[in-house]
This record gives C-alpha cells, sequence and structure tokens, in this order.
C-alpha cells in the first residue's frame, strides 16, 4: 500500500495518463504509454519495475485521493 498522497496538480495528471494507458499492452493502442506512466511516477517520487507494477501502483494512488495541504 502507498504511505502517501499526491498534490491534487499530480492526481490529476495520473488520472489523465492512467486513463490513456492500456490494462494491458495492446498491438493496436497507442504506442508508449506505458512508459508514459512509468516516467511520470518517476517524476512523482515512485519507481515501478514494470508495466504491471506501474498500473497497480498508479491505482492505489488514484484510489487514496490526493493531499488538500499544499506541500511546503
Amino acid at each position: 500500500m502507498v504511505n502517501r498522497k499526491l498534490t491534487r496538480e499530480q492526481w490529476e495528471e495520473l488520472e489523465n495518463q492512467y486513463g490513456r494507458t492500456p490494462a494491458v499492452s495492446d498491438p493496436e493502442g497507442v504506442p508508449g504509454e506505458h512508459f508514459r506512466l512509468i516516467a511520470l511516477l518517476n517524476r512523482f517520487g515512485f519507481h515501478p519495475m514494470s508495466k504491471q507494477e506501474a498500473m497497480q501502483l498508479a491505482d492505489q494512488l488514484l484510489s487514496a485521493g490526493w493531499n488538500e495541504e499544499e506541500p511546503e
């Protein structure tokens, strides 16, 4: 389970990317969406090691909601 929440801006950015990322690699889908998701998670300080782990992590972060407090 994830032990921290994203900011609202991060959460919205992740939600947008997660919505564009197919659950499994689709040869007819847009290539690279999983890599964009992984890069976004890396930028937020998370480091998934696979496409599946990135999808699970994104799902957990989105389920946790966002932090109402502004970061210092």
